[in-house]
Parts: structure tokens; C-alpha cells; sequence
């Protein structure tokens, strides 16, 4: 005799308490906790979670978040927001065809990070908030169109063609628009000569590009020390700065009008007029570098204007010697202060890094970066730009780049 028993059945409560799933921690947090706990993560982490679901897509996307987070990185810790050096050049060769090349370099270890070489011209212009600013054109120097790109994201934008190429120009943002935009100064031969003519392009949906009337630039604009225009942004200024001789000329992207203030007075400090002057953006400080010499002794001079738009204002920041071989031929431009005081310089042609510490003077050489003598001797010029990763990307703009714009837009 086999005996059998029945299995007592559960009750239904009972059941649909087994069935449950785990609560998920996050659903339990308001919107505001999980927009204060990504602020803290690095862009990268942010750019992978975009993927997760379409809420936090619709978060992280959001333009006032991404410059949040590139802001509070910036000035808390810069670890979320690694900064990099974007870099162009151009290789001319006799009896083939000649091309320009785009490239990245990690800050804390100066590696290539990303590397592209090909036909098309792309030249950098400058960068901000994370955004490089590129414009291409044709080898005649015909046709030109402004071009949009975040390296850490693939986002592209690329404005609508014009005639002309703007060698001289700028990019920046504009607070109070809360745009960002490209200037550029082209010339014209009039009935009287060479004239300047200002364009003007506005990375926003449905665009075109503008005329800019008033400009106070007599003198040609090839002559400039600075060909790409600095970008200087706070609360209250959002400008793009050149040098010329002894002048700075600036652009005001919220006002749309030119201005101009007296670089420091160099006569007494042995100023070489053969070395280029070169302007950069320091500790959120206009700086400008020059090369002096007297006797046996050369230096680079670096001066800091503490109120900008100020001549007053303008302080000695460094006097750091120079021993690089020629001289006259070499070009230095300071890329960024650490917060122990040591600033990152890179010297051309031949590509040398170098550390300044600040606090005691003393000098140290970065190791060399790989592939680059042999690009250097080939290059006809070579331009360094400093940006920070984020996710940013004009509000309201989608990507509208096609196969034949960049073959690098991937991250």
C-alpha cells in the first residue's frame, strides 16, 4: 500500500509575496538625489548610462545638466572631466598630395588617445566647454563651413557652406544667449584695396551665417601673433582675444561689437619682435607670453591680467628660462596649472613638453611623445588646444554628420 500526501497549496497572499521582485533602490530616490549622485561621476560613466533607459538619457542630455556637471567638475574635481590636448597639423609634399591631420593627447600621461590623417583640410579653432570647433575647406581657399565636434561624445554639428576662408577667427560661448558661436574676419579686394569683412555663425537650429559691420582691424590680418582667437569666459565677459604688436583686440559674442586694450609694456624687458606673442587663458585669467633676451641670457616673460579689459591690471606671472636651441625660431605657449603650481608648456618645431614649477623656478622635460619627430619634420605648422571632457552639446541641435564629414566622430 502506497501512501500519498497532497501538498498544501499556499495561500494567494502568500504567493504574490514570493513573486515579488526585489525593490530597485533607485526607484525609491527623488529626481533631484539621482541628479546630485551623477553630478559626482566621471563624463565617461555618464555617457555608458545614457543607454540604461530613457529617463536618465532624457537627464544626462539635458543641456543645463551637462554644464552643471562641466562646471562643478571643473572647480571640484577635475578627475570627472580629464582634460586633453587636441592638436592639428598640416604635411606638405612635393609632387603628392598634401594633407592635414587631427589628433588627442592625454594630459597625465601626453599619449595619443585618438589619431586621424586624410585628405580633407579640418583645422582646429579652438574649444570650450568640452566642444571643439573645426572648419574645413577646399584647397583653393575657396569654400569654408564651421564644424561642431565632442570628442568624448561623437556629437557633430556642421554649419551650412559659404565662400571665403577665414583664417582669422575664433569660438567661444555666449552666456547670455546661451549659444555657442563662431567669428571669422575674411578679405575682400574693394575698389581701394584689401578690406575686412566679419562673419558670423551661431551653432543653433536653422542658422545661417551673418555679417558683422564696424570692424576696428585696419591692419592685415595675417600679421596677427594669434590666428585662432583666444576664448576668455566668466560671469560677466565671454570675449575671443588677438594679438597684434602691442594691442589685443578683442570680440564681444554676447554684444557683437570689437574692442581693443594695450598688451603690457615690454620695452624694458628686452622683448625679441621675432618671437610670436601668444595669448592663453590661465587659472581663469587672460596671460600673455613673450621672448625676451638680454646679454647671454633668454627667457619667456608670462604676464597675467587680473581684472580683464584692464591694462592696469597686468601682473608678472613667471620668468622662465629658455635653452631649446634656436631661439628665435621657437614657439611657446603655456597649456594649463596644475594645483601644485606647475605649468605644462609646449615648445615647437621639434615638440618639446616641458614643466615649470611656479613655486621654485626649476624646469623638467616630459618624456618624448611617441611618433611625433618624424611627424614634425614633415608638418608645416603644428597647433595645440586644451579642453576638458563633458557631455555637452548646443541645446536644440541634433548631429548632422554624414560619412564624409569626420572619420573620428566615434569616441
Amino acid at each position: 500500500m502506497i501512501l500519498t500526501t497532497r501538498r498544501r497549496s499556499k495561500p494567494a497572499r502568500e504567493l504574490q509575496l514570493t513573486a515579488r521582485t526585489p525593490p530597485n533602490p533607485m526607484e525609491e530616490l527623488s529626481e533631484e538625489m539621482i541628479m546630485e549622485i551623477f553630478l559626482r561621476l566621471p563624463v565617461k560613466t555618464l555617457s555608458c548610462m545614457k543607454s540604461v533607459c530613457r529617463s536618465w538619457r532624457t537627464l544626462i542630455s539635458n543641456p543645463d545638466f551637462t554644464l552643471n556637471h562641466f562646471r562643478r567638475s571643473s572647480l571640484r574635481d577635475p578627475t570627472l572631466t580629464p582634460p586633453r590636448i587636441a592638436y592639428d597639423y598640416s604635411i606638405y609634399q612635393p609632387h603628392d598630395d598634401n594633407f592635414c591631420g587631427i589628433g588627442v593627447l592625454s594630459v597625465q600621461s601626453l599619449t595619443k588617445v585618438a589619431h586621424f590623417r586624410g585628405q580633407s583640410y579640418y583645422l582646429i579653432v579652438g574649444s570650450c566647454h568640452g566642444l571643439l570647433c573645426l572648419f574645413d575647406f577646399d584647397g583653393s581657399y575657396a569654400l569654408m563651413r564651421a564644424i561642431l565636434w565632442n570628442p568624448c561624445t561623437g556629437f557633430t554639428f556642421q554649419s551650412p557652406q559659404i565662400r571665403r576662408y577665414a583664417n582669422f577667427c575664433g569660438f567661444g560661448y555666449d552666456h547670455l544667449s546661451d549659444t555657442y558661436k563662431f567669428c571669422g574676419i575674411t578679405r575682400k579686394l574693394g575698389p581701394s584695396g584689401f578690406v575686412n569683412i566679419g562673419r558670423i555663425y551661431t551653432f543653433e537650429p536653422n542658422s545661417s551665417w551673418r555679417i558683422i559691420d564696424d570692424i576696428p582691424i585696419d591692419e592685415d590680418i595675417s600679421m596677427a601673433d594669434n590666428l585662432k582667437g583666444v576664448y576668455f569666459g566668466s560671469s560677466r565677459e565671454c570675449t575671443l582675444n588677438w594679438s597684434f604688436f602691442h594691442v589685443v583686440y578683442y570680440f564681444d559674442l554676447g554684444k557683437e561689437t570689437y574692442g581693443h586694450f594695450a598688451l603690457p609694456d615690454r620695452d624694458s624687458e628686452h622683448y625679441i619682435p621675432c618671437v610670436y606673442t601668444t595669448l592663453c587663458v590661465l587659472r581663469e585669467c587672460l596671460c600673455v607670453c613673450y621672448g625676451s633676451s638680454h646679454q647671454i641670457s633668454q627667457h619667456w616673460i608670462l604676464w597675467q591680467m587680473k581684472e580683464y579689459g584692464n591694462p592696469q591690471s597686468w601682473t608678472k606671472l613667471a620668468t622662465i628660462p629658455f635653452n631649446y636651441g634656436n631661439f628665435a625660431r621657437s614657439l611657446n605657449k603655456p597649456h594649463i596649472i596644475s594645483e601644485s603650481d606647475v605649468l605644462l608648456l609646449i615648445i615647437y618645431p621639434g615638440i618639446k613638453v616641458v614643466l615649470y614649477n611656479l613655486n621654485d623656478g626649476s624646469l623638467g622635460d616630459f618624456p618624448a611623445i611617441d611618433g611625433f619627430p618624424d611627424l614634425i619634420e614633415k608638418s608645416s605648422y603644428v597647433n595645440f588646444y586644451i579642453y576638458y571632457e563633458s557631455l555637452a552639446s548646443p541645446s536644440g541641435l541634433q548631429s548632422n554628420s554624414s560619412k564624409m564629414l569626420l572619420p573620428f566622430i566615434k569616441p
